[in-house]
């Protein structure tokens, strides 16, 4: 004879519901926190809507004046053991909040978070009758001082034990951090932005300064975004498409103007950055340069011209190439004509993290000889892509 087991609800037939099933319906629908065990966790953290492209600035803190800081508007989901998620709001406008005094001698990192109190969970709602609060952590004193609370992995804080004003662990509750701000002796805020993103499964989960490009994700297929999109495999993140950066060219006569080339020396002609993608990648630069006006005393000069990464001294074909040459050709001249070279390459070196792609030309003749564009066309053309590996 079969045995049944009774499931604990669904959304919604039932004549009405509790707080307890709303949390589970909110857990089913955030990305989670556990491999291995359904709702039983959640990522918690900031729910990003709005951005400028540099700052998101849902519950963003700032220093107002003094003391004084100021939380923006905005909307988290606040995990709980065994009880899903909490989606948390701050409405309508911003908040202030305040320090305490500054210290006498040394600073303090007080760390402002989000905290919600549950009294069906035995927490002590605060006298302001308010069951979510942002609220204000202090710090002990110190020649480097440390954070009086901190995040779990799944950016969760729960711990209210062995705090320098014990009074702030009253009342239990959960909460998340928004921002760490190191209170001087002068009474001068320095502010430190370390909120963590969440979203909903199958969302772009935005990384927040809080974030750490190495937290894994618990499901492949998580999309994220961080200088670009990448998804998580099971084991690791890697990039969804090529990140390009803007094209860099001289052009004109007076685009550059004619010196006189030290014989072995790499002249850099420009130089990209790439920010972290948050993913491993190869570097494909695409280079070109119109020379005209060689000359030197010889008859004819030559010269190499390539890319390479984290160097501004261009290596090869006299030497091996490294592995961060990602271009080198050699060419030669006669006295009074011009060259046009040109390459594309993709390194096969896996990088991570920043970078910088110097393009560079190298003179490689004996004694001197003067280089400059002489007509309306390009003097050099430089591309760089981050291509995902």
């Amino acid at each position: 004879m079969t045995t049944n087991a009774l499931a604990t609800g669904f959304w919604s037939a039932q004549s009405a519901n509790n707080a307890r099933q709303g949390r589970a319906l909110a857990q089913s629908l955030f990305v989670a926190a556990s491999t291995n065990s359904p709702l039983s966790t959640v990522r918690s953290g900031v729910i990003p809507t709005v951005s400028d492209g540099t700052y998101a600035y849902d519950l963003r803190v700032t220093v107002a004046s003094g003391l004084s800081m100021t939380v923006q508007p905005g909307s988290a989901v606040i995990g709980r053991s065994g009880q899903g998620g909490y989606i948390t709001w701050n409405l309508p406008a911003a908040d202030t909040v305040t320090c305490d005094p500054a210290p006498t001698t040394n600073p303090r990192n007080d760390i402002v978070i989000l905290r919600v109190y549950d009294v069906a969970q035995g927490d002590t709602v605060p006298a302001s009758g308010s069951i979510a609060q942002v609220e204000i952590i202090t710090g002990s004193p110190a020649a480097i001082p440390t954070d009086p609370v901190g995040p779990d992995s799944t950016g969760l804080i729960s711990n209210w034990s062995g705090l320098p004003v014990p009074a702030q662990g009253n009342g239990g509750g959960v909460a998340i951090p928004l921002a760490r701000a190191q209170v001087s002796t002068g009474g001068v805020i320095t502010l430190t932005d370390i909120r963590r993103g969440t979203s909903p499964i199958g969302g772009v989960r935005v990384l927040l300064p809080g974030d750490k490009l190495t937290d894994p994700s618990y499901m492949p297929g998580d999309i994220s975004w961080y200088n670009g999109h990448r998804y998580w495999d099971g084991t690791a993140w890697h990039g969804i498409k090529t990140n390009r950066y803007p094209r860099i060219a001289a052009t004109g006569s007076g685009a550059s103007a004619s010196f006189t080339g030290t014989i072995n020396t790499s002249y850099t002609l420009a130089s990209v950055s790439i920010p972290d993608p948050g993913f491993p990648y190869q570097v494909k630069v695409s280079g070109s340069i119109f020379l005209s006006g060689m000359s030197n005393s010889s008859g004819g000069v030559s010269h190499q011209f390539g890319a390479m990464v984290d160097t501004a001294t261009l290596v090869g074909p006299s030497a091996a190439p490294t592995a961060n040459t990602v271009g080198s050709m050699f060419v030669g001249q006669t006295n009074s004509t011009f060259a046009n070279p040109a390459f594309v390459r993709t390194n096969p070196t896996v990088y991570t993290g920043a970078h910088t792609v110097y393009l560079i030309l190298q003179l490689g003749s004996q004694g001197p000889a003067t280089w400059g564009p002489l007509n309306q066309r390009s003097d050099y053309e430089f591309a760089v892509e981050a291509i995902p590996a």
